[in-house]
């Protein structure tokens, strides 16, 4: 019955949080400058947290939450509002990031992976070296990979929220965290029996 209140209390939550962004939403288009700053800001940190994990660096996530934080506010008049808000948001940052690790640099291995997934040990030494495995792991994967498996992982979303994020099916999603999964698990495995670096 627990679960049940809070599944509850979670849908709740997110049409509460859906009708207040809608709201924000309509006064930004109308000009509200102060609705706009209010919308965005309640993207701020997951955002960042997304484009943390997939360029590495936070200075360079900094830049491109930035980056998407002013491209959607150039297209805000074209939303059309086919897709939620944050889907439309997250997007452009996918794209974004994508675009960056295209024409920068390579990524460089994260320095706080573990927010968010949980460690199956409690050891200092263990936690630092469970760090390092999913930094190997995250590092190893396609960027298209990467994305939707921080979207799931770290955000929370759903199949279907993934999928329109990316322009994918609900199945091609699958398939492709199916196989972002497999290769984390291959590089872990690799590293406890000692033939990774």
């Amino acid at each position: 019955m627990v679960s049940a209140e809070r599944g509850f209390a979670a849908v709740e939550e997110r049409e509460g949080r859906t009708a207040a962004e809608a709201a924000l939403l309509q006064a930004g288009l109308a000009g509200d400058r102060a609705a706009l700053d209010r919308l965005l800001a309640l993207h701020e940190r997951p955002l960042l947290a997304l484009c943390h994990g997939m360029l590495g660096h936070a200075e360079d996530a900094e830049d491109a939450a930035q980056e998407t934080f002013l491209r959607a506010l150039r297209a805000l008049p074209r939303f059309r509002g086919d897709a939620g808000f944050r889907t439309w948001l997250f997007r452009i940052a996918v794209n974004v990031c994508l675009n960056w690790k295209r024409d920068r640099r390579p990524t460089e291995p994260w320095d706080e992976v573990s927010a968010g997934i949980p460690l199956d040990t409690t050891s200092p030494e263990a936690i630092v070296l469970c760090r390092l495995q999913v930094t190997d792991a995250l590092s190893q994967l396609s960027p298209h990979h990467r994305a939707i498996f921080l979207l799931k992982v770290l955000e929370g979303w759903s199949v279907a929220e993934i999928g329109a994020a990316m322009g994918w099916s609900r199945i091609r999603v699958q398939n492709e965290l199916s196989r972002a999964r497999r290769s984390i698990a291959e590089r872990r495995r690799k590293w406890e029996e000692g033939t990774s670096p």
